[in-house]
């Protein structure tokens, strides 16, 4: 036990107002930890950001491995990931056209 958690009277003896004082206390710090820690639990929003934040620094890190010429565009498929994204579905249906005429 620490001082601050450590009764005022001797074992054995009721509890002083003191003592109660301290236990509430403690007790009401110990909870607002816990509802803290159970709030960025649900916080779905936030950890979604962090994740992506946490990719995004790792696929920078990856960026950096590449080739010299291919940087730019690995950087910019990082950082706007619709681009390529759009250009995949561009090159799928000029793929499915041509070979519907075939």
């Amino acid at each position: 036990m620490t001082d601050e958690q450590e009764r005022l009277t001797m074992p054995g003896q009721p509890p002083t107002d003191e003592d109660l004082r301290m236990d509430a206390e403690l007790t009401r710090q110990e909870l607002a930890r816990t509802v803290a820690a159970l709030g960025d639990k649900v916080d779905i929003k936030a950890r979604a950001h962090d994740k992506v934040e946490a990719l995004r620094h790792r696929a920078d890190e990856l960026t950096q491995r590449l080739p010299e010429r291919v940087r730019p565009a690995a950087a910019t498929a990082v950082h706007r990931p619709l681009i390529p994204l759009l250009a995949v579905v561009a090159l799928v249906l000029v793929f499915r056209r041509v070979s519907k005429r075939s």
